[in-house]
């Protein structure tokens, strides 16, 4: 938006603290009709948010009011959902509760990414967002209440959030990790040998194939067959974060990635195991 902003010649301004008495003022100098926030992570006061004649609006990239918060789409496919939503509301004091100016609903298929849901964001928002602005502009737009019964909240996610034992978890939820926090987030990782790996991307495991949590039964064509707390699923893609080696190339059939079982029994023995980043 910005280079956009430029090549036009429409000055811009990047402030630290929105906030500030000197940036409201500034705001108001513009004349504004309407503030629209895109992937803006601070949060407006009330005396910036009244700024604009009409209104300022947020674009949100989860189904409200379940989804409100941080990451609402990595959340999504971390819960196993069937769906996502975007929504457009109208913001108020406070974190993703205001009124519902737009919202629509897309699948989440089996195996989507958090890049196709993404790819779907990219390309849907700027239209809702025209549709949104010309319903304001007419002032033909209706807003609905959020039902502050069905609200769900979900906080910012951080890179040590995508530790994976495969004691604690099951085959879908660690399915559902990778594919949630998959490039060009920093990834789910587990540890192998100590040294720890980024896990790219799997596949679910459509044999009943039941093990050990964390070994490796099965290396082909590139996949590794690992058991996790009740099955097993394909790691498709896994590298060493350090190097960038491919996890494949390196460990063998029955050799084991990191569990709590092990990393307890390790330091019991007086190794030197540690799942700390």
């Amino acid at each position: 938006m910005k280079d956009a902003a430029e090549q036009a010649s429409i000055a811009t301004i990047s402030p630290e603290e929105p906030n500030d008495e000197s940036v409201r003022e500034h705001l108001e100098s513009l004349d504004c009709d309407l503030f629209v926030l895109a992937a803006y992570g601070k949060i407006l006061k009330q005396q910036i948010i009244d700024v604009p004649r009409q209104m300022c609006i947020n674009l949100h990239g989860g189904r409200l009011p379940e989804y409100r918060g941080s990451s609402p789409m990595n959340w999504s496919l971390i819960n196993d959902e069937s769906c996502f939503g975007l929504s457009i509301i109208k913001v108020d004091a406070g974190v993703d509760t205001g009124d519902v100016l737009l919202d629509k609903v897309f699948d989440i298929s089996e195996t989507d990414t958090i890049c196709d849901l993404h790819a779907i964001a990219n390309e849907q928002f700027p239209l809702m967002l025209a549709e949104a602005v010309e319903q304001i502009a007419n002032g033909t737009f209706e807003l609905r209440k959020q039902d502050e019964a069905k609200a769900g909240y979900y906080p910012l996610r951080f890179p040590d959030d995508g530790l994976i034992l495969w004691d604690i978890f099951t085959a879908k939820q660690i399915y559902n990790r990778i594919r949630a926090l998959t490039e060009p987030y920093p990834c789910a990782f587990s540890f192998y040998n100590t040294k720890e790996i980024k896990l790219i991307s799997a596949q679910l495991c459509r044999e009943d194939f039941f093990g050990e949590p964390g070994r490796v039964y099965r290396k082909h064509n590139g996949k590794l067959l690992v058991c996790a707390s009740d099955r097993c699923l394909w790691i498709t893609g896994a590298e060493f974060k350090d190097s960038g080696q491919s996890l494949y190339d390196s460990v063998g059939r029955y050799e084991k990635l990191a569990t709590v079982r092990d990393c307890l029994l390790e330091n019991l023995r007086g190794g030197k195991m540690h799942i700390s980043t």
